[in-house]
């Protein structure tokens, strides 16, 4: 048996929404999804996604801004301390998030 195609599962989707579908259908629609799945799974796109995503997370939660006067300086840029900057106050958004913004895939931050 072939594995099932994207648009016989939405066909099969389409008639669980006007009724009990036959257990053919069903095991048709699980191995669709289990297969869909393993392909996201295996996906090294998807993988760079995510990777990339948790990389843009990690470093927006190191240069996060702090108001320092009437400007906004990177914390990791500027050598925050809790207290004062240590070093060279640095701009917020900084060169890093700059380059960050530049060179990876735009995706959720949350």
């Amino acid at each position: 048996m072939t594995r099932p195609t994207v648009a016989q599962l939405l066909n099969i989707a389409d008639r669980a929404d006007r009724g009990p579908l036959r257990p053919a259908e069903v095991a048709r629609l699980r191995e669709g999804i289990t297969h869909l799945a393993a392909r996201r799974r295996h996906n090294p796109t998807a993988t760079w996604g995510r990777r990339a995503a948790a990389l843009r997370r990690k470093l927006a939660a190191l240069h996060y801004p702090v108001q320092r006067g009437s400007i906004a300086a990177c914390a990791e840029c500027s050598g925050w301390n809790g207290r004062r900057c240590t070093g060279l106050v640095t701009p917020w958004p900084c060169p890093t998030l700059d380059a960050l913004d530049d060179h990876l895939p735009k995706g959720r931050t949350a």
